[in-house]
């Protein structure tokens, strides 16, 4: 079960409403990514929007981090 605190921060920005990560690392990096794109995490927090946590990939990069996180834990050098 997900508690509300590990739910990721939302914000409204022109009557659409996403997730903040995304609307950071979406004007940090002057992009507009698409449906398709996801906004990873390389902490794996979801509440994080540290742009330099974030990077962005497909579905299939996702589920690769989410593997090498359960089989390594988290690579604090990248950070």
């Amino acid at each position: 079960m997900v508690t509300e605190t590990e739910q990721p921060r939302k914000l409204r920005f022109r009557e659409h409403q996403d997730r903040a990560y995304r609307f950071v690392y979406c004007i940090t990096h002057r992009l507009a990514a698409t449906r398709d794109q996801v906004i990873r995490h390389r902490c794996h927090n979801r509440r994080c929007i540290n742009p330099r946590h974030l990077t962005i990939g497909d579905r299939r990069d996702n589920l690769q981090d989410e593997r090498d996180r359960q089989a390594n834990g988290v690579d604090w050098g990248l950070l």
